[in-house]
């Protein structure tokens, strides 16, 4: 999955599903009723947490100040994050994250991998209704993946599907997904959009307008959509977990200006502010709410256009990958918060090394510049977002790059303009900023591997291409570790990008929230939520 975030500044950590090493011949069974086997560990499905002496009350509006507006709500065709954050309380999903952070049972409740990899079993709830009424089953889910596979949805999630060349109902509640090859992040994905199944009644009812009036079988039915603000969820009272969900309503309400939304929160007139910035931790000031800040499994960086110009030398590159001192931009830019980076894996992610680190070095960024045969230094542009916080960003780096000789010219941008020149190639440096998710081929195939070039930055190394679809291929988490953590080590060598910061996760939350948990991955399961009394 790949999802640009919607906040610059932007994190408990998640343990990653490993499918086994040694796997019987056969199909081997993953989950077991409710419990997921993982890594010789079993982890409970995620349920209502018991927050009172008699259980969570039942009732109230949650609102959520968000930090943007809103794209759309089907699943196959948005790539935005807060999208996501609801879509996942609408739809519910075919694989929950649990409160241990472990991959656990929802709307499908056993899954089972083939020792070849090329065949996934997968068994649903039974009982279950989508909230216009239609069954949810085994065909429903095959009719949501066929819909994704058809060119004629142009559905972003293609990729995180993966390679599947059938899908075979084999009883109401069982279906068989036959891979063309193995696509080990399958079973992670499962938690992610292509696991939100919409009701099949519905998308052929709606057709193109869908996206503005979804159906799913999650805790919350969409109520109303005002344009440009507030997204209104209602309580379904037909949910299949029992007594969930426990709010009445929740309101998204788009509350653009940062200020703004930190004095919605101190006042009362929003329960979460989602998200906030890092300078923002310290005007969290009400008695009323406090702030939930985790590791974040994303990453920031900048990136580097090497298809022509200084940067398609290497050695101009590592010069710009030594002279950044990336303590000052966490300290200045991040307010403290978040983790320095030298890859695109954080420390919430199984493929992080904890051995890769490059010094802030004046002396080895000069001695790279006189490799690169321009010893008084070079200059380049690079793109940003024109917001306050990437004005700062680029001036620090533009001033620690002038002390060695190397001039950054800074272009500001609509973000419009900013996204069309990202994917078109049509820049020398710009800024990403990844959310993660569970596996850690989404934050880095599509960036890394050259024949998925999103971002169109010249990188073309044979080995990461060749390691990056051996670590897709495999169901070996050992072997794929050790596959990301080469490819992390040569692409800090070779520097298609600077990564500077793996981003905290900071939202502010009204005390009287009870049951709310701040994931790595940035999504909101709204269903264990209730507010005290």
């Amino acid at each position: 999955m790949y999802i640009f975030t919607k906040n610059l500044f932007k994190g408990d950590e998640l343990t990653m599903m490993e499918l086994k090493n040694k796997v019987a011949s056969g199909l081997v069974g993953l989950f077991a009723a409710s419990t997921l086997a993982a890594c010789g560990t079993t982890a409970s499905a995620p349920g209502p947490a018991n927050t009172a002496a008699n259980g969570p009350a039942h009732g109230g509006t949650l609102t959520i100040g968000t930090y943007t507006s809103y794209e759309t709500f089907d699943p196959a065709t948005s790539h935005t994050l807060l999208d996501l954050q609801i879509m996942d309380n609408i739809y519910g999903n075919l694989l929950q994250i649990s409160s241990n952070g472990n991959l656990a049972p929802d709307l499908a409740t056993h899954v089972s991998v083939s020792a070849n990899g090329l065949q996934y079993v997968i068994d649903v709830r039974h009982g279950v209704k989508f909230q216009d009424g239609t069954p949810f089953n085994a065909a429903a889910v095959k009719y949501n993946w066929e819909r994704i596979m058809n060119p004629a949805t142009a559905s972003v999630q293609v990729s995180n599907l993966g390679p599947v060349s059938s899908i075979v109902v084999n009883n109401p509640y069982q279906l068989t997904v036959y891979f063309s090859k193995p696509f080990a992040p399958f079973m992670d994905n499962l938690a992610g959009p292509i696991g939100m199944i919409a009701s099949p009644t519905a998308l052929q009812a709606e057709g193109s307008t869908f996206g503005s009036h979804p159906v799913g079988a999650g805790p919350f039915k969409f109520q109303s959509w005002v344009p440009n603000g507030a997204v209104t969820l209602v309580r379904y009272s037909h949910y299949w977990k029992s007594g969930a969900p426990y709010l009445n309503k929740v309101v998204f309400d788009p509350i653009l200006s940062a200020s703004t939304l930190v004095d919605a929160l101190d006042n009362g007139q929003i329960q979460i502010a989602d998200v906030l910035d890092p300078s923002q931790i310290s005007q969290v000031q009400s008695s009323a709410a406090h702030v939930s800040q985790v590791p974040g499994l994303g990453w920031f960086g900048m990136n580097l256009n090497s298809a022509s110009g200084p940067l398609r030398n290497v050695h101009n590159r590592r010069a710009i990958q030594y002279a950044v001192d990336r303590s000052v931009i966490r300290n200045i830019v991040f307010h403290g918060t978040g983790t320095l980076a030298y890859s695109q894996f954080s420390p919430s992610s199984w493929a992080y090394s904890p051995s890769l680190a490059v010094p802030f070095s004046d002396a080895r960024a000069k001695a790279e510049l006189a490799s690169a045969g321009n010893p008084g230094g070079f200059s380049f542009t690079v793109q940003a977002q024109n917001t306050n916080k990437y004005i700062l960003l680029t001036q620090i780096l533009q001033s620690e790059l002038a002390k060695v000789g190397i001039t950054m010219h800074i272009q500001l941008l609509d973000l419009s303009t900013y996204i069309t020149n990202l994917n078109s190639g049509a820049y020398q440096a710009d800024f990403i900023n990844m959310s993660g998710s569970l596996d850690p081929n989404s934050v880095s195939y599509i960036f890394d591997e050259t024949s998925a070039d999103v971002v169109k930055n010249g990188f073309n190394d044979p080995t990461v291409n060749s390691l990056l679809n051996a670590a897709l291929a495999t169901p070996n988490q050992a072997q794929r570790k050790q596959d990301y953590q080469t490819i992390a080590a040569r692409m800090l060598k070779d520097v298609p990008m600077v990564n500077l910061i793996n981003p905290a996760i900071i939202v502010g939350v009204a005390n009287n929230v009870q049951g709310f948990i701040n994931f790595p991955t940035q999504y909101f399961y709204l269903g264990r939520v209730s507010l005290t009394k």
